[in-house]
């Protein structure tokens, strides 16, 4: 039995139950059809797809502007037109993991397809708009993200902020009602890891779903921060990027890079999008410190520093 759900700004109709989305009202369109079914016509009885697996191989390829395909430790997904996802998920697969890279990889893909371009980090509202809080794997973009609602902070998104060009403003798409933290992070912010649901047992991480603090509606782009743990004892900066840089910042923080046309052959519609993303935004290279013991205050520096405020 399918439920609908919503995702991204869209109605997501799934027979994975989806508890960390929000629930669409009844009647509502379906936009994204999720299958439980055959990805890759056949592909995956293939010898060679096997042997591929038994290596732990994940890879991933494009057949065009709507159509993506990728395996992952838990299935092979196959996503089609910005309409539909077929998972075919493998006997030994996690249902938690499954369900991870459904609203992961497998939604970003639906986001490019769709014409939109996602950023990898969390958002949150300012005084100002939207505030993408990117960063490399392990930058702590979550826990920042968890740290600003703690200000007071309302978050569109945990982790992929999908942006839509809508007469020439580029506006950030709510994602869904849950922020995910490391075991680690769990304790600066109160929370009790008995009381939350594991969602990634081999990264340790667990589920927050918090609608009380999520933004349900589009908010215009504002500002990019790409967070650099490499000041440790120093406290926190916040460096201006400006010109042809910001394009770069925004190219090199695009979610699942993988999933566009090389930037040596984008087409010049997405090239103009990236364009009025980095021309409205004004991006920040911050400088945080080591560790999370003192994140609410390092979170309070950096709204000091780029003065900003939450939007009450």
């Amino acid at each position: 039995m399918c439920g609908k759900y919503l995702a991204f700004g869209l109605v997501v109709e799934s027979p994975v139950d989806l508890p960390e989305a929000a629930e669409a009202i009844d009647g509502a369109v379906t936009d994204v059809m999720v299958v439980i079914g055959d990805a890759g016509q056949g592909f995956v009885g293939d010898e060679i797809f096997h042997e591929a697996r038994a290596e732990r191989c994940w890879w991933h390829k494009m057949s065009g502007d709507n159509h993506t395909m990728f395996n992952c430790p838990v299935g092979l997904y196959e996503i089609k037109n910005g309409r539909e996802i077929v998972i075919q998920p493998y006997p030994d697969g996690d249902e938690e993991i499954l369900k991870i890279y459904l609203l992961g990889s497998a939604m970003g893909a639906i986001q490019v397809q769709r014409g939109r371009i996602p950023l990898h980090g969390g958002a949150v509202v300012t005084s100002r708009g939207a505030m993408v809080i990117t960063g490399s794997q392990g930058a702590g973009k979550s826990t920042m993200t968890s740290a600003f609602v703690h200000l007071g902070y309302r978050f569109i998104t945990d982790d992929v902020s999908s942006i839509v060009i809508s007469d020439g403003q580029a506006m950030i798409v709510p994602a869904y009602p849950q922020r995910k933290l490391t075991g680690d992070a769990l304790a600066p912010f109160g929370y009790d890891p008995d009381l939350l649901p594991v969602v990634d047992k081999d990264r340790d991480k667990y589920g927050i779903r918090d609608r009380e603090n999520w933004q349900r509606d589009p908010v215009r782009l504002s500002t990019v921060i790409e967070l650099s743990p490499d000041m440790e004892g120093q406290g926190v900066s916040a460096e201006l990027v400006t010109g042809h840089d910001k394009l770069s910042y925004v190219m090199r923080n695009i979610y699942r890079g993988w999933m566009h046309v090389p930037g040596s052959s984008m087409s010049p519609h997405e090239f103009k999008k990236l364009l009025t993303i980095a021309a409205q935004a004004d991006i920040y290279r911050v400088g945080v410190p080591r560790g999370i013991e003192h994140i609410s205050d390092i979170s309070r520096d950096i709204a000091d520093a780029l003065h900003i405020s939450a939007d009450i």
